[in-house]
């Protein structure tokens, strides 16, 4: 299952089988006969369905790094959502050439293709059901949590220099809504508690200046306002 991942630990626990998972024959021609049919589905497709996906899955993790001030991540949501989009794509064209296969045999579906050039087309965006959609999401958060606990280091020093604190004690940390510095304060507080949030979360690398912009991101998004007496209410509660 794509959504699936296993840790370190769990890998550890597997051997190698004396026998190993092996295609059977049928399985085996099913996927020539994909790779035979894909390169005859050439041009460009509109997905709408799919990129309303992706456009759902950036304003979650926006508003999740936002919560977190988490730049790096936030950053990263960009590529990985064009990726996960591609992916799903892919697979969603081989669903199609099994669907032609399946109705038509082999020469049939070649031949399908070959006299209807926007054939294929047609079915893709009939191919993008609500599975295949939920299989976007789990691609999406796939390839970015690999990507920032393989290379978070290496893309803070890029983005944001050496003073960004992303790990506490050496030790990676995955921030959601749960755990976000947004998360942790109460309905109403000062600069102080975000401040102090701010560095349980992120190490002691936070300066007061970073606070400062990530409570100024929080008011122009609508996430807080500030009241007279310098405290701070937040206005998405239930997401926090």
């Amino acid at each position: 299952m794509l959504g699936s991942r296993l840790t370190e630990a769990t890998c550890l626990c597997f051997r190698l089988m004396d026998k190993p998972f092996v295609l059977t024959q049928r399985q085996t021609e099913r996927i020539q006969q994909v790779a035979h049919l894909l390169p005859l589905m050439q041009g460009e497709v509109v997905l709408p369905r799919l990129e309303a996906k992706g456009r759902e899955w950036l304003e979650r993790i926006r508003l999740e790094t936002m919560m977190n001030d988490d730049k790096v991540r936030a950053r990263q949501r960009f590529r990985v959502c064009v990726t996960a989009q591609r992916m799903t794509c892919c697979l969603m064209l081989c669903r199609v050439c099994e669907t032609l296969i399946q109705k038509h045999g082999l020469s049939g579906a070649e031949t399908q293709l070959k006299q209807q050039p926007s054939l294929w087309r047609e079915m893709l965006v009939k191919a993008q059901t609500p599975k295949m959609l939920e299989v976007y999401d789990a691609i999406a958060d796939s390839l970015l949590e690999n990507a920032l606990y393989f290379f978070r280091d290496r893309i803070e020093a890029a983005f944001m220099g050496r003073d960004y604190a992303g790990y506490v004690n050496g030790e990676r940390q995955r921030h959601g809504k749960n755990d976000s510095i947004y998360a942790r304060l109460d309905p109403q507080f000062t600069y102080e508690q975000a401040m102090q949030h701010s560095v349980a979360v992120k190490g002691a690398g936070v300066t007061r200046n970073s606070v400062q912009q990530m409570l100024k991101n929080w008011s122009r998004q609508g996430l807080v306002v500030k009241s007279e007496d310098g405290r701070y209410r937040k206005l998405v509660i239930n997401n926090a």
